[in-house]
């Protein structure tokens, strides 16, 4: 948990799981060592990317539809087999959570818009995938936070990869990230873009006669890494789609639990992220990026469930809007 508008870090927690064992372990330094495969919260980073390129404009309308290409299996969304093709803006594609239109944008970032049954070229594979990791960079991902800490990793990001690696990553699918990338994610769109260094020093003391805390010596000032190279219009685009992820009425609202029961209004990201744990059992990522209240962001927050193989469960949006209201109740937001 992150304070968006300075970097300081509020909290940073980790729970180890021995499976053979059952017993739990403090890890709280895994929130910047251990990395995971994010699922769907970064696709905001993926329509940024979209717009820096030229290839989306604004709230574009995409057909939500399967992607079908010679040769393979189809890529869907998760409510594709059910509802069929419709069309989706941007800010719907965040709340639905919307795979194929993150493809879409993906292929048009190789040149190749997208037609039914068409065949792959792969010539431009390795600059979109440039592109789309220097997007993903701009708000943290993949890159190093900058937080006061040693031995931060910068995550797992593979040199080697496929034509199908580089689209299944447009919604997040590959790359793997640490859980404090995911929370300056959160924090970067909660303040408009501006990405800010973590940082778990306030300040720097003397000692007092009775070997205490003594004057501030020195503050920690917030240290701006760069801006996000989208216009406020997207941004606020993208804001919207946080919002109504947490807060939408319709039936292909992603995040509803998040926001039920929150003493504030929250936005937020929800992703589930396939994995397989000891034996091939099936497993699912089941994270949650988010910051609150909506209107003035105070608190940014990463959620990283992994390898979880209650296959519904939503144990990490109830983590994230617990979070958030103890929070309001220590420090009321509004």
């Amino acid at each position: 948990a992150l304070n968006p508008k300075t970097g300081a870090v509020l909290a940073m927690s980790g729970v180890k799981h021995n499976v053979e064992s059952g017993e739990l372990s403090s890890d709280s330094l895994g929130t910047i060592t251990n990395v995971f495969v994010p699922g769907s919260v970064v696709k905001a980073a993926t329509l940024s990317s979209g717009w820096e390129n030229g290839v989306l404009s604004g709230n574009q309308t995409l057909t939500d539809q399967p992607i079908v290409f010679q040769g393979s299996a189809p890529i869907n969304s998760w409510y594709t087999l059910s509802y069929g093709s419709f069309p989706i803006t941007a800010v719907e594609a965040l709340e639905y959570s919307s795979n194929t239109y993150m493809v879409q944008i993906a292929l048009k970032m190789m040149g190749q818009p997208y037609t039914p049954n068409m065949t792959l070229q792969v010539d431009q594979v390795e600059p979109a995938m440039k592109k789309l990791r220097s997007t993903f960079a701009e708000y943290g991902l993949g890159t190093s936070t900058g937080i006061d800490l040693p031995n931060e990793s910068t995550g797992f990001i593979p040199k080697d990869y496929t034509v199908g690696n580089y689209l299944t990553n447009a919604f997040g699918q590959f790359d793997n990230y640490t859980p404090m990338q995911l929370a300056q994610y959160a924090a970067t769109v909660a303040n408009d873009g501006k990405r800010v260094s973590p940082h778990v020093v306030e300040g720097i003391y003397d000692n007092n006669d009775q070997g205490g805390l003594g004057q501030l010596k020195k503050a920690i000032e917030t240290k701006e890494l760069n801006q996000v190279h989208i216009s406020a219009e997207d941004m606020a685009l993208i804001k919207q789609g946080f919002y109504q992820v947490a807060n939408g009425t319709s039936g292909l609202t992603t995040g509803k639990t998040v926001g039920q029961g929150a003493s504030v209004s929250i936005s937020a990201k929800t992703g589930t992220a396939e994995t397989t744990v000891d034996g091939g059992k099936q497993a699912i990522n089941t994270n949650v990026v988010a910051y609150a209240p909506s209107n003035n962001p105070k608190i940014a927050v990463a959620v990283v469930f992994p390898h979880n193989t209650n296959l519904q469960a939503t144990v990490s949006h109830s983590i994230t809007r617990d979070i958030i209201n103890l929070y309001n109740q220590k420090h009321p937001m509004n």
